[in-house]
This record gives C-alpha cells, sequence and structure tokens, in this order.
C-alpha cells in the first residue's frame, strides 16, 4: 500500500477508517503508522497540525479507540473494528474471576473498579484514587493500565483540561481512561458477543484488504 502523506486533522481520521489499525510509530513490517504516513517537523508543534495531539482527539470525537492493545505500544483502531479487536483481546472470564485465578493483579483489578465506578476518570484522580501516588507505585500502575488496555477492558478516552481548587486551566491536560464497552456506547457502538474465532475472522477479512504480506504474517502471529 502506498503511503499518503496527512497533514490534517480530517486526513488523519480517514486513514484511520481505512487502514482499520493504526499505530502510532512504525513497528508493524510495511504497515503504515501515523508517524509514517506525517511529516517529522509537523510533531509536538502545539498546532492544529501535530499529530501528537490528534490520538486523544480521535479518542474524544470516538473516530477510533485509543490505547496499548498489543505489544505495549500505542495504537488507533477505528470505531468499526475495534469491537472485533475487542472481541480478540477479550477473556471469557470477569475481572473478579481472572484475579481470584491470578491473571490479573491486584492493581489491575483496583484500576478497572475505580474506573469502574468513576468513568472517563484522568489519571491523576486515578492514580490517587487506587492509592499509588507514591513514586515507587508508578510502575505497578503503569502496568496495570496496559494489563487492562492488553485484555480489551480499558480504553484512552481522550483528555481532560487540568483545572485548579478555583476551577480554572493550570497545567497540562490529563489522560482520561474510560472501560472500553462505556466507551462504545458513548460512540454509538457496542461490545459484540462474538467467539474468538468469529471476531478473527472478520477482522481478517478487513486486513487481507488492506495489508501487505509482512503485516498480514505479523497479524496471524499475533493473533493465533
Amino acid at each position: 500500500m502506498g503511503t499518503t502523506v496527512v497533514d490534517t486533522y480530517e486526513q488523519a481520521c480517514d486513514k484511520i477508517r481505512e487502514i482499520g489499525i493504526l499505530p502510532m510509530s512504525s513497528f508493524i513490517p510495511e504497515h503504515p503508522s501515523l508517524e509514517s504516513s506525517t511529516h517529522k517537523d509537523a510533531w509536538h508543534t502545539g498546532a492544529d497540525t501535530d499529530p501528537w495531539l490528534w490520538r486523544d482527539r480521535v479518542a474524544g470525537d470516538g473516530v477510533a479507540a485509543y490505547g496499548r492493545f498489543f505489544k505495549k505500544k500505542p495504537i488507533l483502531v477505528s470505531l468499526e473494528l475495534f469491537p472485533y479487536l475487542q472481541a480478540i483481546l477479550r477473556d471469557e472470564q470477569g475481572v473478579e474471576e481472572r484475579y481470584e485465578d491470578g491473571k490479573l493483579s491486584h492493581a489491575a483489578k483496583r484500576v478497572y473498579e475505580v474506573v469502574e465506578a468513576n468513568g472517563g476518570i484522568d489519571t491523576k484522580a486515578l492514580r490517587r484514587d487506587v492509592g499509588m501516588q507514591d513514586k515507587d507505585s508508578k510502575n505497578d500502575y503503569d502496568k496495570a493500565l496496559i494489563e487492562l488496555q492488553e485484555t480489551g477492558d480499558l480504553v484512552i478516552a481522550g483528555i481532560s483540561d487540568r483545572l485548579n481548587d478555583q476551577g480554572q486551566k493550570s497545567g497540562w491536560n490529563s489522560t482520561c481512561f474510560e472501560l472500553s464497552d462505556r466507551w462504545l456506547e458513548q460512540k454509538g457502538s457496542q461490545a459484540l458477543t462474538l467467539s474468538r474465532e468469529e471476531a478473527k475472522t472478520h477482522l481478517f477479512a478487513h486486513l487481507e484488504k488492506i495489508c501487505s504480506e509482512p503485516a498480514l504474517t505479523y497479524f496471524r502471529k499475533l493473533f493465533k
């Protein structure tokens, strides 16, 4: 597939809808990424044309799910395709059962519970509410977030303004997390009750149309 240069947010949205799975960086063999589809000097400028800012915007606008869904890499997945990826990633057991069976860490269970109770919670408040604000807990907190994204339970839902005690904007915007099922509902979609094999059939029907053979080989190995 030829690489089309993306200059605007609207073009990025079109690219995500076309590709379906668009990683932020180029780690999938011969597969487009947001990095490879944009000009290097456009990044981290703070302008509307900054691709770094688009990742949160597409999540907030419901164009794509955003998260570290595999290989611990940040990835954008179109709203249309995400329910099928989620069905592949998802464990048949619920969070409590996975925790009791030793398949989910205590930190991940606690993060899930807090996000479930406080939808669209920003990362500063989330870390405070799970009791992991100290420096020694940061690694476990970050691992818990990735655990829940790699099982299709959690997405990055966008960003919120960081406010001071007077309700005024103060400091950098803060990343927000949401349960994947709830994010899908908010964006007019829903989680699917498909088997993993049914979801893979649909996903690969799409990937086979747009992927190079090396990329397809990568995805087949990833989702075997």
